[in-house]
């Protein structure tokens, strides 16, 4: 399921121009790397963008599921 980026991501910031800031903000977003993921996918789609393998595995590994348990 993709996640609609609106309302997460500010609508200055939906634009295909703007990948590297939005990668920005939903690397800093606390929550699991697939929400991250679909919430990219959402943004990809809003503003018409294809996106790598690459860059969805960099917000996938910023998800809170991938910092292992919290001791």
């Amino acid at each position: 399921m993709t996640i609609s980026p609106t309302g997460i991501i500010p609508e200055n910031l939906l634009y295909g121009y703007h990948l590297a800031d939005v990668m920005d903000l939903i690397t800093r977003l606390h929550v699991n790397g697939e929400t991250k993921v679909e919430l990219l996918k959402g943004w990809a789609q809003t503003v018409g963008v294809r996106l790598s393998a690459s860059q969805f595995n960099t917000v996938r590994n910023t998800g809170t599921d991938r910092f292992g348990p919290v001791t």
